[in-house]
């Protein structure tokens, strides 16, 4: 029996708020529009970064057309790109703790909603990006989560044998449980940033509010 198991990247593996957030301001003040707080785009981020765009300057009181929203994007992940990613680190215990998910005969992957490219460019920065077998962001295939669909296209890129196989996804967004129970496959909840009444919220199988727990929790809903 092979061992699959899913990572959500902001939220979840990383804190990239920081740098999220100069990026959105930097675009908002290009428009006119008042900064946000990092406490407005916690509760915006989720649903990839057209969505963040959208929520973003509806919150100063803008609704762009779609078209304008589509060209506000690119303008936005192009700020993004610019920051280096300067303030984005992983969680504590994130690191060492994959490394021994990896020794334990877990075959890891990334499935984010995040674009592709600066998923693999953050791991990589964090020294991270070679213990991930497959890396997926938002724009790696037609749909992102919650559709399940998501996780299977990871999943079959992985050889994962629904018949066989263990696979468990990792994430702190209600997107993450949805994708995950619509795959038929474990979902644990994490809150790094909250207290784990927001975990608890998200009906996953398991929850864990600091990665020392993580293994723990797998054994809890696996064994």
């Amino acid at each position: 029996m092979a061992k699959f198991i899913l990572f959500d990247l902001d939220g979840t593996l990383i804190d990239g708020v920081d740098d999220i957030l100069f990026a959105m301001n930097d675009l908002l003040a290009a428009h006119g529009h008042a900064p946000l707080v990092r406490h407005d785009i916690e509760a915006m981020l989720g649903d990839g970064t057209w969505m963040l765009t959208k929520r973003a300057f509806a919150a100063r009181g803008s609704e762009p057309s779609d078209a304008m929203l589509d060209e506000l994007n690119v303008d936005f992940n192009a700020r993004y790109v610019e920051t280096d990613y300067a303030y984005t680190r992983l969680f504590e215990h994130a690191e060492p703790v994959l490394r021994q998910l990896k020794s334990d005969g877990w075959t890891i992957a990334l499935a984010s909603n995040k674009p592709e490219a600066p998923c693999k460019t953050i791991l990589t920065k964090l020294g991270v990006a070679d213990l991930f077998s497959v890396i997926a962001g938002g724009d790696s295939f037609e749909v992102k989560k919650p559709d399940g669909r998501f996780l299977e296209f990871v999943l079959g890129q992985l050889g994962f044998d629904r018949k066989a196989d263990t696979a468990i996804m990792v994430g702190d967004h209600a997107n993450d449980v949805d994708a995950a129970r619509a795959a038929g496959i474990y979902v644990i909840g994490v809150a790094m940033e909250v207290d784990d009444t927001r975990a608890q919220s998200l009906g996953a199988d398991g929850l864990t509010t600091d990665y020392l727990q993580l293994q723990n929790t797998i054994t809890g809903i696996t064994a």
